[in-house]
This record gives C-alpha cells, structure tokens and sequence, in this order.
C-alpha cells in the first residue's frame, strides 16, 4: 500500500484516505487508476457498485479504483487533481488529517450534483460542476493548476473569446 496514507473510516462518509506523516505542499500523494470509461457506462453501473468516475475529458473518465476512489470531498480541501489524475497535497497535510479533494475541480458535464457533508465554514452544500463555483474559488484553484486540463482549457478559451468566466454561461 502506501507509505503515507492509510485507509480509515471518515465518520459520515465512510472510508477516507489519512496521512501517516507529514505530506507537504506539492507532494504527490496518489495516482488514480482504473480502466477508462464514458459516462453511459458509469451511470449503468447498479447502485451497490462502487462507481466514482473522475472526468478527464469531455467524455472521458477513470472508472478510479481503491485507494484513489476512497479520497474524499471537502469544500476546504488539503490536496487537488493535477495532471488530470495526480492527487497532490495543496498544502502541509499532518499526520492523521484527512486527505480532500474539491470533487467540483473535475466536473463538467451539467449531469451530477451530490448534496455535500465536508462541514467546513465554506461548505457550499451541494457538489456540482466548476462552472457554477464562485469566481474566486475557481480563479484559486485555476492559480493552484488543480482543475482538470480540458476544463481549463475551456474556461481560458472563452475568457479569450467572450471575455466571460465559465459561470455566466
């Protein structure tokens, strides 16, 4: 397994992913693995299989597999997506600290919202695409480079064209 996380329980949500030494900022904590899928397959998936697909294209996902499938949401997270499937740590992460993710960070497709438990000050309560962010957090997380390419790559091309962020479409 890995040397610096550990698989536990996370109260409400079940398993999450826990440091087990200092992780500092930028370190890589995980690759997410799994075979590559569309959205059709992942919503045909029967409930009591665990499905948690990680967009990485348009209509492209990673079906993630264990441990990368048991990292959590937080509203306040402690780590993002880089590369399209590289989960680093945006900041010093502890021993025993939970490790997140912003789900929302790698959505766009206007299909999927989840209600959201994070409990963090700045819970926003419901996951959904990075369009529908707040500005700020998406100019954060645009600046930290933990939104997936394609959706940069989108949100950039039509600041470029329209002058607009991605929200006010």
């Amino acid at each position: 397994m890995s040397e610096i996380f550990e698989i536990k329980e996370s109260g409400s949500l079940g398993r999450g992913l826990f440091a087990t030494k200092l992780i500092k900022k930028g370190e890589k904590i995980l690759e997410f693995t799994g075979p590559i899928i569309s959205i059709k397959e992942a919503l045909q998936k029967p409930p009591e299989k665990l499905s948690c697909p990680l967009q990485i294209g348009p209509t492209e996902y990673i079906d993630i597999q264990e441990p990368g499938v048991l990292a959590n949401h937080s509203c306040s997270p402690n780590a993002g997506v880089k590369n399209d499937h590289y989960l680093v740590a945006i900041q010093d992460i502890l021993p025993g600290n939970e490790i997140f993710y912003d789900y929302s960070t790698t959505m766009d497709e206007d299909n999927w919202t989840l209600e959201c438990k994070c409990g963090s000050p700045n819970c926003r309560h419901i996951i959904g695409d990075f369009r529908h962010l707040p500005i700020e957090v998406q100019k954060k997380y645009l600046e930290l480079n933990i939104v997936q390419s394609f959706i940069a790559k989108k949100l950039l091309a039509n600041i470029a064209q329209h002058g607009i962020s991605g929200s006010e479409n």
